[in-house]
């Protein structure tokens, strides 16, 4: 992708962004900062007092798209300590820019 070219997502990667504006409204993502899994007290607490965990996507890179864009939304700003994870998986500058701009 040349410096001038508008920044693309898959169809794919398009889902991702859906599913984490989703789990922005509904949750806040706040629980996917940490990456232990819930354990068994951790699923009881949540299902006494309704609290939900984002589910983690089983395609890495799209789930590095979840997180920045959820975590994005929540902040109000760009997620700037999880756009290493989306450079690492092949995405551009503008691309992570892109996807702190849809996040707001």
């Amino acid at each position: 992708m040349s410096a001038t070219a508008e920044p693309t997502l898959s169809r794919h990667e398009w889902a991702a962004v859906s599913i984490a504006l989703q789990d922005a409204e509904r949750c806040g993502c706040a629980a996917q900062a940490r990456d232990a899994p819930a354990g068994i007290l951790g699923r009881a607490a949540a299902l006494v007092f309704g609290q939900n965990r984002p589910t983690s996507l089983a395609d890495p890179r799209l789930e590095a798209v979840r997180r920045f864009v959820c975590a994005s939304r929540r902040q109000r700003r760009a997620a700037d300590d999880l756009a290493p994870p989306l450079a690492t998986h092949g995405f551009s500058q503008a691309q992570i820019d892109a996807l702190g701009l849809l996040s707001r």
